[in-house]
């Protein structure tokens, strides 16, 4: 708890509580920027570097075995609750420009956020315009948190379903693929074909050992992934705020 200068009335003070960052050993400086690093580096070059035993390598390569589609939504899942956490705190915006502010725990299952107040905006002011009406000189906020998800946010999505151990390359050229292709059930069939590649090739029915059941999940996946991609709906304002985002991630097929 600290107090605060009020910048608009020199004599108004107020207690305000101020969240603190500290040392945890699970997320430590692991950001989501080396995240995504190791989850793409192709397959060839952690094969050639295996050949010296670094454990570096070691790990890249039980990431990128290990991570499922499940293990997808619920990372993603995580982001977007710590986006919500903050619109609980009070906090008006985040700079989600880039992702050396979001970390990632060494389990690869949620993330935290560092650097929260974005543009030095501070927090939601009481009364406001979204409580009880009052006028202020100050702009309206957003009834939620002023994120940009039109930028990184489809960019992640992209890359976790495209890019396992395939390279930033890869991601790229496919979703350009996909929207040139034509028609619509064809640009699906390189979705599903990636996804297979990525999250089904353990054995030759797949993870589940159900043929048919794999292929049908697949089938489902890659609807999801098409409609949001090109923002056709339901998904055609998926990136307005943190709750559509949330509503879309949630309607993710994972089984």
């Amino acid at each position: 708890v600290g107090l605060a200068a009020n910048a608009y009335n020199a004599n108004e003070y107020k207690f305000e509580v101020s969240l603190l960052s500290k040392y945890e050993e699970e997320f430590s400086t692991y950001t989501m920027r080396r995240f995504i690093e190791d989850y793409v580096c192709p397959h060839e070059k952690i094969q050639e570097h295996q050949q010296t035993n670094t454990n570096d390598d070691n790990i890249i390569a039980k990431l990128q075995a290990d991570f499922s589609l499940l293990s997808v939504k619920v990372l993603l899942v995580s982001l977007l609750n710590a986006f919500r956490d903050l619109t609980l705190m009070g906090i008006i915006a985040f700079d989600f420009n880039h992702l050396n502010n979001v970390l990632v725990s060494r389990d690869h299952s949620s993330v935290r956020l560092i650097d929260i107040d974005g543009d030095s905006r501070g927090s939601i002011q009481f009364p406001s315009e979204y409580i009880q009406g009052a006028s202020s000189q100050r702009l309206p906020h957003k009834p939620s948190l002023d994120v940009d998800l039109n930028t990184v946010l489809p960019r992640l999505v992209q890359t976790l379903l495209l890019g396992k151990g395939r390279g930033p390359a890869f991601v790229t050229n496919t979703v350009s693929q996909v929207w040139r292709t034509q028609p619509d059930d064809k640009a699906k069939e390189i979705l599903r074909t990636v996804l297979r590649e990525n999250f089904f090739a353990t054995g030759p029915t797949g993870r589940n050992g159900n043929t048919d059941k794999v292929e049908k999940h697949i089938g489902k996946v890659a609807e999801w992934f098409y409609s949001m991609l090109k923002k056709q709906s339901p998904w055609n304002n998926w990136t307005n705020d943190i709750y559509d985002a949330m509503r879309c991630i949630d309607h993710l097929p994972i089984t």
